[in-house]
């Protein structure tokens, strides 16, 4: 239980002259303490659009019509591809050194375990980020995903982890086999998240 929401009335409410913080990306894409999810068909670059995306939040650059006002610290945890393709291609994408990326391969860490969520809060506390992306959501967990009560038991994990350490999320996620549906699993996946970008294959 999160303890340490705010409770004011509505006249504090109507009189509380205080500015919302920066966006990460503008647009209402990625504001400060919400979660994005990035959903897509396997082979669809999902994952080369959130590395671009990365890169360009950790160099405060902007990309492909994201607006990012300025540099933000990213922790990128890659569950998939491999460490040496991987390398290979952010060799190639990026253009400049820089400590506001970190990356991360663990190829599967289920948050829904207390250890492994332990394990993530401390990486996450370790290199204190603003941006945290976990790249797939599957690689993420070992639950039911078709389960509304086990996937928002992940997910509260997730906003746990945000509330309690002030960051934004990136999750990267599958369609099921009908993708005009959205994202593969529960709806309850789809209630959580503040934006969403979904991406396909072209035609031709």
């Amino acid at each position: 239980m999160n303890k340490n929401f705010k409770i004011l009335t509505l006249n504090e409410l109507l009189n509380d002259d205080s500015m919302p913080p920066e966006p990460i990306i503008e647009n209402g894409v990625l504001l400060d303490g919400t979660l994005l999810i990035i959903i897509g068909p396997s082979k669809s670059k999902k994952t080369f659009l959130c590395q671009n995306i990365a890169l360009s939040i950790a160099y405060g650059e902007d990309f492909a019509g994201f607006k990012i006002p300025k540099p933000k610290k990213v922790l990128y945890l890659l569950a998939e591809g491999g460490y040496y393709p991987n390398k290979d291609r952010f060799k190639k994408m990026s253009k400049d050194n820089t400590s506001d990326l970190i990356l991360g391969y663990p190829s599967y860490l289920p948050i829904n375990r207390d250890e492994c969520f332990e394990n993530l809060y401390e990486i996450i506390k370790n290199t204190n980020p603003e941006v945290l992306i976990l790249d797939p959501l599957i690689r993420f967990h070992d639950v039911d995903e078709n389960s509304a009560s086990q996937m928002s038991d992940v997910l509260g994990k997730i906003r746990t982890v945000m509330d309690k350490l002030k960051i934004s999320v990136i999750l990267v996620h599958h369609t099921g086999k009908v993708t005009s549906r959205g994202g593969r699993g529960s709806s309850a996946i789809v209630e959580e998240y503040d934006s969403c970008i979904e991406i396909s294959n072209a035609d031709n």
